[in-house]
């Protein structure tokens, strides 16, 4: 009995060649059955190595022959068939049938498998995956799954290594998700979709107004999905042009964009946008013209006998609102329009006693 150790069989893509890497082993004393199989196995080697001269394939390499040498397909096990070089030679090699390839069991015997053709298939060995999901696959619980740190690309019908959005990538296909592609060696989202929270997939643009039905579609700073239209957070509110979202001012003199800002906790105020002495403009909440601030607040300003609600807003020295007036408070009075502490006369002394100097002269004349 003669038997002929492990041929391999290199299969990727459509492509499918046969590589023979044997040795024989003598079984039997006869020279003469020595030399005549020696010569057969040699030629049918040199045979198959110059009909793959030329063809460089990379891929997964897959037993195929067993290590039986047979005369009939039933003498191999099954799903196997007797292979012979040449319808010359007597004896041939067990080989798994197309479709299955040979794997050892934990008993040192082999047997044929066939291989997975999709994702779920039943197995009992990973290479049965491999042969079809790539070395990216496994048999998990006697079914063929993409092994952790690796995703299932459905128009390969292959496993591929996962990575997320943001991530170093060689191909395509190691981007997970839909709508995903590797460009200048970074996992992307196709234009008008960005990444979800969590880097796996894509979602489609949301700006301020559109539809939306959570927070993560919205790509406005600042926003979030409110009654399934993308609005500005609780702490922004919508800028002039509606497009960006500006964060609310709480205090009087806080830095600002627009006057909208300042007045939606601080009424009648404004944003006054300056340029400084280096050259950099910037805008802080101010109060409006005829507005003054008062305690963080901005209140109208009334001058001296004005109409008044509060004393804040009597803005002349030493006046308060006195009966919904501005006027002149205690031991003040006004003089001129203005409160003082020194009496003045509102008449002049010296040109009425100069008349009454004159007067009495004329009569006493008279």
């Amino acid at each position: 009995m003669w038997t002929v150790r492990s041929r391999q069989r290199m299969t990727c893509a459509n492509e499918q060649r046969t590589y023979a890497g044997s040795r024989p082993i003598r079984r039997t004393p006869s020279e003469s059955g020595r030399r005549w199989w020696w010569r057969s196995v040699t030629a049918a080697g040199l045979f198959l190595l110059v009909s793959s001269i030329g063809s460089v394939v990379q891929c997964q390499t897959f037993i195929r022959r067993t290590a039986n040498v047979c005369r009939t397909d039933d003498e191999c096990p099954v799903q196997a068939y007797c292979e012979r070089f040449n319808t010359i030679h007597e004896y041939g090699v067990c080989s798994c049938m197309a479709g299955y390839f040979a794997v050892t069991d934990s008993n040192n015997t082999r047997r044929c498998l066939r291989a997975a053709t999709d994702i779920g298939d039943y197995c009992l060995h990973n290479d049965q995956c491999h042969y079809t999901l790539s070395t990216d696959s496994e048999c998990r619980d006697n079914s063929c799954q993409c092994r952790d740190g690796a995703h299932y690309v459905e128009r390969e019908k292959r496993c591929y290594k996962t990575n997320y959005l943001g991530e170093y990538c060689r191909l395509t296909n190691n981007c997970i998700g839909n709508d995903t592609y590797c460009r200048d060696g970074i996992c992307v989202c196709t234009p008008g979709k960005h990444p979800n929270a969590d880097r796996n997939r894509c979602l489609q643009d949301a700006k301020l107004g559109d539809q939306c039905f959570r927070d993560e579609e919205c790509v406005t700073d600042n926003s979030r999905c409110a009654q399934e239209s993308c609005t500005c957070r609780v702490s922004h509110v919508l800028n002039e042009n509606r497009n960006r979202c500006l964060p609310i001012v709480s205090r009087i003199y806080d830095l600002c964009e627009e006057s909208i800002q300042c007045l939606y906790n601080i009424p009648y105020s404004q944003c006054r946008i300056t340029t400084g002495t280096d050259g950099i403009t910037a805008g802080r909440c101010t109060c409006a013209s005829r507005f003054h601030e008062a305690g963080y607040k901005c209140v109208s300003s009334v001058h001296l006998n004005g109409i008044c609600e509060v004393n804040d807003n009597c803005i002349d020295p030493d006046t308060a609102c006195l009966h919904g007036r501005c006027r002149c408070i205690d031991h003040m009075v006004e003089v001129d329009g203005i409160c003082s502490g020194t009496f003045r006369p509102r008449f002049h002394v010296v040109p009425i006693l100069l008349a009454i100097i004159v007067v009495g002269r004329s009569y006493c004349i008279s």
